[in-house]
Order: C-alpha cells, then sequence, then structure tokens
C-alpha cells in the first residue's frame, strides 16, 4: 500500500499547535514531509526557545503518523527553520502557511510576543528562523547515550572529500572482523552514500516484530546506509534537522544485535568535512575513537588537521591517522612513486602528538574490486594490500583499548614442543599453550575468509602442521609463519587471550564443522 503525502497532512491536522489554537498544518508549521518505502520524514516550525518543551507535540506527530496503515517508522524533526518553499511537501502539494509564520520569517512587528502567567514564570514566543534541531551545543559539550546492541563506536573521518575515506572505512571494518571482532558499518553520509556499492549491496532492509531496522550484511559485515532507503540516483535535498534526524534512526532504530550477538565495533564512515552534521554526530554519538584519513599532499593534510581538531574539541580520542594512496608502485618495472607526496601524514600525526596507523598504496586492484563491490580485504585475503589493512586496523584496536585503560601489554611467547605449540606468558598472568593446529584453523585470516557461518571456509588436514617462526607487528601483535606456508594471520595479544579463554568452545565447534563438512583432521 503506497502512502500519499495527503494521507500523512491529514493525520497530522489531529495534533494541536503549540498553544493549543489550531493544527499544525493549518498554523502552516509542517514542511518537508518526505515518504522513502514505509518510513516518513517532516518537519514541524517552532519557537526556538520552546523546543525543549514542544517535544510531546513531535512525539504526538510521530505517533499519529505512523499510525497510518503501510507507514512502518515516522520521524519528525522540530526546527525553527522556514523559507518560502517551507510547506511545500515532495510530492507537491501545497501547505498553507500561517500569517504568523510569515511574519516571523520576515521579522515584521509582533512576530515575537511574550506572556507573564500567575506562576510568575515568562514564557517567550519567538518565531525567528533559527534552525534549533540542528544547533550546535558548545565545543567539548556531549549529550551521550549508550547504543543498543553495539560496544564501541569508531568514526572513520576526513577534513575534504576525494581521499578514499569510504574505502578506507569498509576495508579497516573488514580488517577489524579479521582479527577476530564482530563489526558493522554505518554509512553516516547521507548526500553520497558509498557502502551499498563497495560492498555489492542492494535492496531494502527488513523490520523486526519491534519495528527495528534489520541491518543489511555482507561478507559477515552487518551494514545500514541511506542508500538502502533511497535510489542511487536519486537525489536527497535535506535541511541539517533532517540529516541528523536520519542518521540518529540509522544508529539508534537499527537491531544491531540482529542474532543475539552485540557488535564489538562499528565503523562510521562519516560524510567529508567538518560543517554542522560532523560536529552534532560527533556531540551526540558515543564514540570511542575516530580515525582520520588523508593523502600525503599539503593541501588534504590541512583539511585532516581541521577533522582532528573538531573531534579534540568534543573530547573524542584520535586513534591514528593513515595515510591513504600513499604511494604507487609501478606493475611492470616495479619501481615506487610518490605520486602525491610521501610521509606527510607520518609527519603530521608525529607533530600532532597522535598514533599513525600506516600508509595504503595506490593500486589499480584496490580500485576495481571497490567498483565491483567486493572490497580487497575480503575478496584477496592473503594478498599484500589485505594485508596492510589488517595491520591498520589492529594497532587501531590496540589504541582503542589503550584509551579506555585496557591496553594488553605483550606477552612472552616461546615455541615449545618443536614447534607443536605456542607457550603465551602475560605479564602478572600464568602461562598457557596453544596448540599450533589450533592457531592454524583458527587464523584470523583462515576463520573469517567466508566472513560469515555459512561462508566460512573449514580448514582441515592441519594435525601435523608446526609453528616455523614468529614475527612480531609492533607492540600490538604477532604473525605467525606455518609450516605448510600459511602467514598471512595476524594474531593481536587480545585474540590470543580470547582463544585460550574460548578455547574448548571454539575447537567442539571446529570439530563439529569439520564432521558436517566430511572433513578430517589429516
Amino acid at each position: 500500500m503506497t502512502v500519499t503525502t495527503e494521507q500523512v497532512l491529514a493525520q497530522l491536522k489531529r495534533v494541536k499547535g503549540p498553544d493549543l489554537d489550531g493544527n499544525i498544518v493549518d498554523l502552516g508549521l509542517v514542511s518537508e514531509v518526505v515518504i522513502k518505502a514505509d518510513h516518513a520524514y517532516f518537519s514541524i516550525t517552532v519557537p526556538p526557545a520552546r523546543a525543549a518543551e514542544l517535544e510531546p507535540l513531535r512525539q504526538a506527530a510521530e505517533k499519529v503518523v505512523g499510525d497510518i496503515a503501510g507507514i512502518v517508522k515516522a520521524t519528525a524533526v522540530l526546527t525553527a527553520e522556514a523559507n518560502a518553499g517551507a510547506g511545500r511537501a515532495q510530492s507537491g502539494a501545497g501547505v498553507p502557511e500561517s500569517a504568523r509564520v510569515k511574519a516571523a520569517r520576515a521579522g515584521a512587528p509582533g512576530a515575537a510576543h511574550s506572556h507573564d502567567h500567575t506562576d510568575g514564570h515568562r514564557h517567550g514566543h519567538n518565531h525567528a528562523p533559527v534552525a534549533a534541531a540542528a544547533k550546535p551545543a558548545a565545543p567539548g559539550a556531549r549529550n551521550l547515550t549508550h547504543v543498543t546492541g553495539i560496544k564501541h563506536l569508531v568514526a572513520v573521518a576526513s577534513g575534504k572529500g576525494g581521499v578514499g575515506k569510504s574505502t578506507t572505512a569498509v576495508n579497516l571494518a573488514l580488517g577489524l572482523q579479521a582479527i577476530g571482532l564482530r563489526v558493522g558499518i554505518l554509512d553516516a553520509d547521507i548526500f553520497g552514500p558509498s557502502q551499498p556499492r563497495l560492498l555489492g549491496l542492494s535492496g531494502r532492509p527488513q523490520t523486526t516484530p519491534d519495528k527495528k531496522l534489520k541491518p543489511m550484511e555482507a561478507y559477515g559485515l552487518k551494514v545500514m546506509s541511506m542508500g538502502f532507503l533511497v535510489d542511487e540516483g536519486t537525489p536527497i535535498i535535506w535541511r541539517g534537522p533532517m540529516v541528523v534526524s536520519a542518521l540518529t534512526q540509522m544508529l539508534r532504530e537499527v537491531a544491531w544485535n540482529n542474532g543475539g550477538h552485540d557488535l564489538d565495533v562499528l565503523v562510521i564512515d562519516m560524510p567529508p568535512g567538518t560543517g554542522d552534521v560532523q560536529l552534532t554526530m560527533a556531540q551526540q554519538v558515543p564514540l570511542a575513537g575516530a580515525v582520520i584519513v588523508s593523502t600525503p599532499q599539503d593541501l588534504a593534510l590541512i583539511d585532516a588537521r581541521k577533522g582532528l581538531q573538531m573531534f579534540k574539541k568534543v573530547d573524542v580520542p584520535v586513534l591514528g591517522i593513515v595515510e591513504n594512496m600513499s604511494y604507487f608502485v609501478c606493475t611492470k618495472c616495479g619501481e615506487r612513486h610518490d605520486i602525491f607526496g610521501h610521509g606527510g601524514a607520518r609527519d603530521e600525526a608525529t607533530k600532532l602528538g597522535v598514533p599513525f596507523l600506516g600508509e595504503v598504496p595506490l593500486h589499480i586492484d584496490i580500485r576495481v574490486r571497490s567498483d565491483a563491490g567486493q572490497p580487497i580485504t575480503a575478496t584477496e585475503p592473503d594478498g599484500i594490500h589485505a594485508q596492510i589493512y589488517r595491520e591498520v586496523a589492529a594497532k587501531m584496536w590496540a589504541e582503542l583499548e589503550a584509551s579506555q585503560g585496557r591496553r594488553v601489554q605483550a606477552p612472552d611467547l616461546v615455541l615449545e614442543a618443536q614447534g607443536g605449540e605456542l607457550s603465551v606468558a602475560f605479564p602478572g598472568r600464568d602461562r598457557f599453550t596453544l596448540p599450533a593446529e589450533l592457531l592454524r584453523v583458527m587464523s584470523p585470516s583462515a576463520e573469517v575468509q567466508g566472513h560469515s557461518a555459512a561462508q566460512r571456509v573449514t580448514v582441515g588436514l592441519k594435525k601435523n602442521v608446526k609453528i616455523k617462526a614468529l614475527q612480531p607487528i609492533g607492540n600490538y601483535a604477532v604473525r605467525i609463519d606455518f609450516s605448510d606456508g600459511h602467514n598471512t594471520g595476524l594474531f593481536t595479544w587480545s585474540y590470543l587471550d580470547l582463544l585460550h579463554r574460548e578455547r574448548e568452545t571454539r575447537w567442539a565447534d571446529y570439530l563439529s564443522e569439520l564432521a558436517a563438512k566430511g572433513l578430517r583432521r589429516e
């Protein structure tokens, strides 16, 4: 059943105005009615000084529209912004604008008035055209509430567009998954969503019985984007308040833990720049940290610095800087070319006292696979570029844990039984051993090659595998060289600890998978 704008406006006529004199439609307070699939969005113009007081009006408006058959969710935004186009809904249906709102916009006498009540409180009715819902809080002020189903939220941001932020975000998310974490990605770029294309996803999200959106899934990642709600070629022309409202809905009204497990990390692919939307997100979303993406040249670094300073002003830890398109290696002669310069992001990180997470080269395979919806970390897990993204992800995760006072100290690692076991001793804890076979078949690289329980590649015939060598990666992970030639798994300290704690359960699941697929250990 297709819901029309006229139906929405008819329902909204049931909602009284701010002073109970008429209804919000006839008073000209309703604007920007947008209906996408089974969701309705609209704005209600109210005096900015009374935005908090009129929250029940907003809730009442959402309720009456949400009761329309065919509408799953209604989102209303309180705004004091109005222009000559206010009152014209998406379908072109006219909504009359009251003389009071016209006068407020024109700054005419009588546009603002106040009256005293017997309780001694003075209430101002000011209809000045200021966007109340989008007004940023003072720098440093953050109004945070926990997001159900998510343990940590990490923003991936850039000061400007065109630096490969979205490609970095999706490969970072897959890199985090490759070190044993449950991960999702939120595409927060309302005007230019990229994640549906990068992940090869299309279609519309379904809803749960409690009317939450089910995230889409690709390569084991849970994903939400405005690109699932609006056709790719359809431009979105919204004001700031509606953008923030849509972002809030995609974050807080999605069943991220659908399936029974909370996400360890939700990567938020932020829109480029440092405007009102970015600042509002930084202030209202409980971010555990932010990653800044830049290319090496000075112009990009100037904008990256702005993004970094924005997060610092609102007390969001900057987990590090990634230098994207850092260099190019000729596929014919093997010569390296620093097309955009080189090392600028590393130098900037040192100058600003934030971690440098790594360099990602400019390579056609990354671009081609991104355009095809086959991110390289997922589809070429044994390649050098996937390895780079996994190392960036592992270092970022180590910085996140450190920022929350949970830095895992490097353990003492010793090979025993001629490479048949790895002995691990974390500072202040008893030593434990992990068999080489268990480490091989649960290598982060091997474990997530299929990126979901249904697609996972179960590795058999590894009973006699040995560990040949250990390659430390910074102070946060180790790469293990196995006797069968496998060496792409990146074992973070926290993952080694997790394997120890969940050894029996994981091993039992592995044996069950072997039996179900008709595989053997040797």
